[in-house]
Order: C-alpha cells, then structure tokens, then sequence
C-alpha cells in the first residue's frame, strides 16, 4: 500500500507492506527527511493521524514488535511525523564550528562566470509554505505600521478647523513622488517600493495569505529542462520559452537600505590602524543589526557594532582573503547570542595611498570623473549578496534580494579618509548568478562576456537621458558602465553614540606579527584588573564593586568575546552567559548575568589559571608592548594617535626607528605627536612630520 507521509522536511510517498514490520517502517519514514535538514531527535519522534495536537499520536516506541497490517493503516492514507530537531549539548565546548548550521545560498565566483541553469520554476515556494519563512524583525515593524507621511495643517490654503483634513494636510503616502523630489530623496526604501506595488491592485476582500506576493526576483539563466519539453536539455537545445529574456539596465528606484550607521568612531578608527602601521589594505566584516530610520518614509538603517577581519594577506594596493569564509556561521552564532538580530551584515575595507609630494594626506582616487566602485568590486558585492539573501513572505521564492552592504575607506577631496557605501542592484545580482558579465581593466566600465561553447548569454541594454534630455536605449556589449549595477548608501555616527561594545582593549583577530591574540594576553588583562585590590583571586564575591565594574567594561570586547568563545574554555551554555555578560548594560533584563559568569565552570577554571600563573615563580619581564613593537620597526598600537573624526583619519604609515633592546631611551618616553599623531623618538620637542610643537 501506499502512505503519504506529512513532517517539517515536507511530505513524501512510502510504499509499505501489511507485513512490513514496525522497525522498517520507522525507517522508512525517517529516510523521507533529507540529510541537509535538521535531523530529529529520536526521543521526540511521534506518528499522528491529525495535525498539530488535534489527533492521536503515538510515539515511534509503540511501533516495535508490531506490523503495518496491525496498525489500520490503509492504502492513501496521510500520517503526520512530528519531531524536535537535535540540538547542540549546552555542556560541550565547541570552537570554531557552529553548534547549528544555517548554510547560505551558494555564493558565485566573480573571476570565474559561467552560464547558470534554474529549473523551471526557480526555488518556487507553495503560498501556503510562505508562513514558514521567518522575516526580520524591521520588516515585521513596518507591516504593522501605516507609512504615511504626516503633515500639519497648513495656514495658508486648509479652511477647516483643528480636528479636520483637506487635500493639503492628508497624509501622504510613503512613495508620494512630490513629497521625494521635495525633500531629495533619491531612492525610495524597500518597504515604501512594496506599499508601490500593492497600490497599483486593485480591492480585494480575500486574505493576505491567498494574494500573490508582489515581488518578482529578477532571473536570467536558462531554464532546464524546457518548460514546454519540445526539445533536448540545454545546450543540445533552447527556444524562447526557456531562455531568458533581454535585460535593460537603469538605474534602481528603490534600495534594501537607507543608511549605515557606524555605533561608535573607534570602529573606522581600528581597521585604520593595521593601514597606519603597515601601510597595506584590510578587509573585514561588518557585524551589527537592522532598524528604522526616520529621515526616509519607512526606511532602514544598518546599525553597525564591530568588525570581525578574516584570513588575509594584505598588499601596498589590495589583498588576497579566504573564500568562502570559513568561520562566518560560528561568528554569526556569537554575534546572535550578543544581542538579538545582531548578524554578518555587510564588508568593509580599505584603498588608500599616502600622496607621494606630503604623505600626511591620501589620494583623492574615486569621485565624479573617475570611478565610485570598480567593476570587479561590484561584482564581488553582488556575489556576497547573493549569499546573504534577505528573507521575505513578498516573495514566491521566500526570499528576495539582500541587505548585505558594502564600505571602502579611500581618500576624500581634503586629503583625508572618507567612507564610500553602496549595494548592488538586483540587475547585478542576477547578472553576476547568470554568468553574464566579467571585471574589466578600465574599473568605471564592465564587460558582457562573449558566450563559450555550450553558453547562452542574452541580449543587454543599458538606458539614459541624451544631450537633448530624451531616453535612449543602447546595446552594453561589449561594455557599460558600472553605474547602472548599485546604488549609493549614506553613512554617518550616531549624535549620542551608545555602542553595544565598550571596550576595544583586546587586540583584533588575524593580524599577525601586529596584534597576537593569546589565552597568556587574556589572562595578564584579568589579572591586572583584579590585583588593583586585595581580594581573592578565586573567591569573586570578596571583589569590591569598582572591580567587579572594571571586569563587566573588559568584557564588553567583541574580539575578547570571540577569542573566548573559540578557545573552548567555555561549554556551549557558558558561552552564551559569557555573550550576554559582555552586553548587559545594554540589556536590564540581564542584569545578573554577569553574577552567572562568575558562577560558571569555565570562569572558575579562567580564574584558576590566572592564580596559578600569579603565584608562580615571576619570569623575566618581557620588553613592553611598545618597545617589542620598537623592534620590529613598527609602531605600538598602545602609543599610536586614536581619531575620531574622519577628517582627521588620513595619516599614512610611518615607521618607528628601531629601539635597540638592551640600552636606551625607554619606549614610555616617546611621545606622540597631538597634530599628527606620529610617534617620535625620545628627547623631541618638535615633530619629525609635521614640525608642530609635540607639547600642543
């Protein structure tokens, strides 16, 4: 007989005996869940006849010694397998890998396209599977909220009282195209772009869940096998039904996002660093969250917290960094526990050169005339973004486009570092997933590729306004411009900044030679803190208040929180208090988690370590920070100016002469500059760079 067979991984058809014993047929059913889902934990397996709790249900136990026959199962029926999924042991300790899996999308080679085949009907959710699909909680904000755009009522032209409304005091809605030219809004945002679409419909009285989600995602690969089966698979075969139609480029009216917001300066602030004292490029990860932004009609703002830099090589102008990203589903495991809806949100890295006639200010390399972001950096965007989609119920595919943002520090007008942000269009990102376009040498431009044997590459155009302010459509091969493929992203800092991380005293990961990060650092760091009293070591409760203050502002690091969690000292549970120790002043509701720290096995055992090494028979003191930095002929990250204001960022790399090791000027005598921020050597009443007086 057969029986279908409804769980959480969907529903499949089994074929069964009445003399199949129970055994084989709880295998069975266990085989319909595919491997890449979440497995079932056995002891929750349950079989009903109804769904949800309506029915009876029995747990897989009571199938053993029994037959299919004795069970009253006939042929058709629809059974329903209920299970929690296997969750990852609070008590282990696990490092680098992520205790669940949450894969993304495979992400595209840029450097290596290629023509890309969808079945026919690409990722196409059921309607009634959408409910599944878990939104952010932005864009549950704003479905609840109307958009409009209230207005005052107006002295001059509303003839009614107080508590009326006219044609010029109605609210307006958030896509009202006169109220954006008015106030030079430039795109509208996602949410408004929706209310767009679901206006131009006409009245239904049927439920949202029966309508038809108004986004289309844009897909440009060949559709394989062929829709209509009239000929073989592509490439012995194609027609017009399953090849994708031509694309003509314009520029996108609406954006994913509306702004970034850095939380505090001392982000922009510590990737400069690494560029100052080494004079090559850093990329790294942008760590931080969604919210409303008030200054556009339903807008969103990226909120960004920290910055987690990968593996990398860094050269005078580039760097070469791993590809995917090997620890990005255990960091974004880490950044969730932090705070809620706190994630990989975008990139950030930089492109700067000293100018060769005064090497205090950069080079002023992307504006107008020139470029805003190279082709092969705008395909590099897209291919991340396609990897982080954005998930949504507006969609027949659950999910649509991404928020994933990208930011370059390079050189402004003044000689300073100016941040660039931007996203790449859907256009792009269907484009970079089809194969279709390739970096070229000139950055302002990018190439359509010429299609190889057994590839498809449809027809591009690209539209703009001519000299006689017509639109014109002209053929993109073998070139466009970039222009058409993002959209710009406005950036600033909080005016009252209340950062998640109070702290950035521990060093930044994967720098090696500049800033080694070690368990011996982490644990000279504690030490420090708790010997500036008479307590016990081991016994917090004997630590006064100022000290148990100074730990909670010590551990509100990102990159100490993410060491600790990777070293395995912690179990999976302790690291979780650890996270939410790290971020209680943002938090009242957890206001004693730091008291559960303190509490846990792995803090215990930290604070054994620290005794340990503290009683023990002193070593010989090692050369301080700065002068072991001294040596290598590079400057101490411990004397070396901190800007705040972008203005002030643009100082290139200097290097710091050399202290001999034994003899000499102590590295605590050397003195940076006010002005500058260049470290000079001891005995200088004047700057080297910029001869300003060291004394103000």
């Amino acid at each position: 007989m057969l029986l279908r067979i409804r769980s959480p991984a969907g529903t499949s058809r089994i074929n069964v005996e009445t003399t199949t014993p129970g055994e084989d047929f709880a295998k069975m059913m266990l085989d319909t869940i595919p491997k890449s889902d979440e497995q079932p934990d056995p002891q929750t397996l349950k079989l009903s006849n109804q769904p949800g709790s309506s029915g009876e249900s029995v747990p897989f136990s009571a199938l053993v010694g029994r037959t299919v026959g004795d069970m009253g199962f006939s042929h058709g029926d629809l059974l329903f397998l209920s299970y929690k999924p296997i969750s990852a042991d609070p008590q282990s300790h696990p490092t680098t890998q992520a205790s669940s899996s949450h894969p993304h999308p495979s992400q595209p080679d840029p450097s290596h396209p290629h023509t890309h085949t969808d079945p026919p009907l690409p990722n196409t959710i059921p309607l009634t599977d959408l409910s599944h699909v878990q939104e952010h909680d932005i864009d549950l904000y704003w479905k609840s909220q109307t958009g409009k755009i209230e207005r005052k009522r107006d002295p001059d032209f509303c003839r009614h009282g107080e508590k009326g409304m006219c044609d010029y005091c109605m609210p307006l809605e958030p896509y009202d195209a006169k109220y954006q030219a008015a106030e030079q809004i430039k795109h509208l945002s996602y949410h408004a772009y929706l209310r767009k679409l679901l206006s131009s419909r006409p009245p239904s009285t049927s439920s949202s869940a029966t309508e038809l989600p108004p986004l289309d995602p844009l897909s440009l690969s060949v559709m394989n096998p062929c829709p209509t089966g009239s000929h073989p698979p592509f490439p012995k075969g194609i027609c017009s039904s399953c090849q994708p139609s031509a694309v003509t480029l314009q520029s996108q009216t609406y954006r994913m996002v509306d702004h970034i917001e850095f939380a505090s300066p001392s982000i922009i602030d510590g990737i400069l660093s690494a560029w100052r004292r080494t004079g090559t490029q850093r990329l790294g990860f942008l760590i931080g969250r969604h919210d409303k932004y008030e200054k556009v009609p339903m807008g969103v703002k990226t909120v960004v917290e920290a910055v987690w830099e990968p593996k990398q090589e860094g050269e005078l102008d580039g760097l070469t960094v791993e590809t995917p990203w090997e620890d990005e589903e255990r960091i974004s495991e880490i950044a969730t526990w932090c705070d809620k809806g706190l994630a990989v949100v975008g990139m950030i890295y930089t492109d700067l050169t000293p100018q060769p006639d005064d090497i205090t200010k950069t080079v002023y390399k992307r504006h107008a005339q020139s470029y805003t972001a190279s082709s092969l950096e705008m395909l590099l965007s897209a291919a991340y973004q396609i990897s982080h989609p954005l998930p949504t119920k507006m969609s027949p595919t659950g999910h649509f486009s991404s928020r994933f943002v990208t930011c370059c520090l390079t050189g402004d007008e003044d000689g300073g570092i100016g941040v660039l942000a931007w996203q790449a269009s859907e256009n792009a990102e269907a484009m970079v997933k089809a194969g279709i376009v390739e970096a070229s040498v000139d950055p302002g431009i990018v190439r359509v590729r010429k299609p190889g044997e057994g590839e498809y590459i449809p027809e591009v155009f690209y539209s703009y306004k001519n000299e006689y302010n017509l639109q014109v459509k002209q053929p993109a091969k073998p070139t466009f411009p970039v222009e058409y493929l993002f959209v710009n992203i406005t950036h600033g800092f909080p005016v009252d900044p209340s950062p998640l991380f109070l702290s950035n005293s521990f060093p930044t990961e994967n720098r090696p030679g500049l800033h080694d990060q070690s368990l011996e650092l982490v644990i000279s760091q504690l030490s420090a803190i708790i010997r500036k009293s008479d307590a016990e070591i081991n016994d917090t409760g004997t630590w006064p208040q100022r000290i148990k203050d100074e730990v909670k502002k010590w551990l509100s690091d990102w990159h100490l929180v993410a060491f600790l969690c990777m070293q395995g000292l912690f179990s999976l549970a302790e690291q979780k208090i650890l996270a939410r120790a790290a971020t209680m002043h943002a938090h009242p509701s957890d206001k004693n988690a730091l008291e559960e720290l303190f509490a846990s096995g792995g803090w215990q055992t930290l604070l054994t370590i620290v005794e340990s090494s503290s009683s023990a028979s002193a070593p010989p003191r090692s050369a301080p920070p700065s002068r072991a930095f001294g040596e290598l002929g590079i400057d101490s990250p411990h004397t070396a100016g901190s800007a705040t204001d972008l203005s002030s960022l643009g100082n290139p790399p200097e290097s710091t002469p050399s202290v001999p090791a034994s003899g000499g000027a102590s590295a605590s005598t050397e003195r940076a500059c006010p002005h500058c921020t260049y470290v000079n050597e001891p005995g200088r009443s004047d700057c080297d760079v910029c001869g300003l007086p060291l004394d103000g």
